[in-house]
């Protein structure tokens, strides 16, 4: 594997970006990062800098990215050791099970970056891990007597189609995120699900254990960009999980009105503070805003009944089931789906032939809601979540 910036730009991250071939060699330690950025002046390769937009526009029409940097090429470093990890013929490289530990524990290191601070550096994360969950393995099937043989993503060795012939070989295109990985890829992914916060949101189903929605919560204060996850969750076939996703990740920030914070014993010492979550009633109007209007947009697309048809046991599932019928006590806040209160009546007349169909599925679909959810988790949404949304004075 290269070692120079332009070659590991070439082989491994255009790539990763702009699909094709993806060249996995040898674990990058450290020193190879640090070689790298004595040649960051490839950094501005045009090729690059046209794939990380492309993909950027994938979700949003006009992205602003900031200029690759250190951090960007640290990410690369800690997605490709991601893949090393997974390779079938990694034990070619180091039989010591010590030394990969070490690798372990520096691609880990290297993919835990603060958070982002703007939407721009969410993006420009999630450029490069959107593309990491998206690959797509073409693995070589060969039929035996024995069964089945797959190669994974790797071509059948010559003596192989000696001995096999061209007969009962077939070529099997599969999604790289639903395979097994290994254990080490498989916590490594999640350190990478971790530092981009925003891939995260618009793959809930695939986050990491213990992720918040909250993580990414200068997406939430982004319009275009809250507008492109709510179509792309809309897009998802299982759309009611992925709101129950989100919304079961949300709630744990949430304090729940019914448990009494525990009381250490005596003589026990507090519990280190963790990981404070901006819980600020903008960035929760964000996140509830938008898993109201994937709701709406599934009425739009008269699909919402069919996918709310049975009640779930999933707490996530339920309160975002539930989260629709809170809109008479928050839409002063966060707005509604069929418009903002107080709109003058001009505005509104001029909507009503247009708008009275779809306020009517509107009003049928929150009555079946209302039907379905019980009123118990609406109740405690109202005691828990509302008041941290609709401050009063």
């Amino acid at each position: 594997m290269a070692r120079s910036l332009s070659e590991f730009v070439e082989m491994f991250v255009l790539p990763l970006l702009g699909g094709g071939p993806l060249s996995v060699g040898p674990p990058m330690r450290p020193r190879d990062r640090e070689l790298m950025l004595d040649q960051a002046g490839e950094l501005s390769d045009p090729r690059l800098r046209f794939l990380r937009m492309r993909r950027a526009q994938l979700l949003v029409a006009d992205p602003s990215l900031p200029d690759p940097d250190a951090d960007e090429l640290t990410l690369w470093i800690g997605l490709h050791n991601v893949l090393v990890f997974d390779h079938p013929d990694r034990r070619r490289v180091w039989s010591r099970q010590a030394a990969w530990r070490r690798v372990e524990g520096a691609t880990r290191s290297m993919l835990t970056l603060p958070r982002p601070e703007s939407c721009a550096e969410a993006l420009v994360r999630h450029v490069s891990v959107g593309a990491l969950v998206e690959l797509r393995r073409e693995d070589t099937v060969v039929a035996t007597p024995a069964g089945e043989l797959r190669t994974q993503g790797q071509p059948l060795p010559r003596r192989g189609l000696r001995l096999l012939g061209t007969e009962g070989i077939r070529q099997d295109v599969v999604g790289w995120l639903e395979q097994p990985h290994a254990p080490e890829a498989q916590r490594m992914l999640e350190d990478a699900m971790r530092c981009s916060p925003l891939t995260s949101v618009v793959m809930p189903l695939h986050a990491p254990p213990g992720w918040s929605p909250l993580w990414a919560a200068e997406v939430f204060s982004d319009r275009a960009l809250v507008r492109a996850i709510c179509h792309r969750w809309a897009r998802q076939r299982d759309w009611v999980a992925v709101g129950g996703a989100v919304a079961g990740a949300l709630l744990p920030s949430i304090p729940d009105p019914d448990r009494a914070a525990p009381v250490p014993a005596e003589g026990q010492p507090l519990a280190l503070p963790g990981l404070v979550l901006p819980t600020d009633p903008t960035v929760l109007s964000g996140v509830v805003g938008a898993l109201c209007h994937l709701h709406f947009l599934k009425v739009l697309e008269l699909d919402a009944r069919l996918g709310v048809a049975a009640v779930s046991r999933d707490p996530g599932v339920t309160a975002f089931l539930a989260l629709p019928l809170l809109l008479p006590y928050l839409s002063e806040t966060i707005g509604s789906p069929l418009g903002f209160p107080g709109e003058s009546d001009e505005a509104l007349g001029s909507r009503d032939r247009v708008d009275a169909p779809i306020a009517r599925r509107w009003t049928e679909y929150l009555d079946h809601l209302q039907e379905l959810v019980p009123r118990s988790a609406v109740d405690k949404l109202l005691a828990s979540l509302v008041p941290r949304i609709v401050q009063t004075s």
